[in-house]
């Protein structure tokens, strides 16, 4: 099976608190890049939900995907950066 062409990025939904009860699986939402990173054989791409190639801006995010043990992948998430006091 070969990848799609494009898949975009789940975006994070804002809510005023996070849901309750033990079978909700949740995250914080950060401020930063919703991004797609698509593994091809030991190479790794980052992609913005607008289809931008955006890897050059975070190598180094690209090369600790790209030796993931898969064949090919595709990985959402988003990428944030903290200052030195966690901001």
């Amino acid at each position: 099976m070969t990848l799609p062409a494009w898949v975009a990025p789940q975006r994070a939904t804002l809510v005023p608190a996070p849901p309750v009860g033990d079978e909700w699986v949740h995250e914080v939402k950060l401020d930063g890049y919703r991004m797609l990173a698509r593994i091809d054989r030991g190479r790794a791409r980052l992609l913005t939900r607008n289809r931008q190639d955006w890897t050059d801006h975070f190598t180094p995010v690209a090369e600790a995907a790209a030796p993931l043990p898969v064949k090919e992948g595709l990985l959402a998430g988003g990428i944030v950066v903290f200052e030195a006091g966690g901001l």
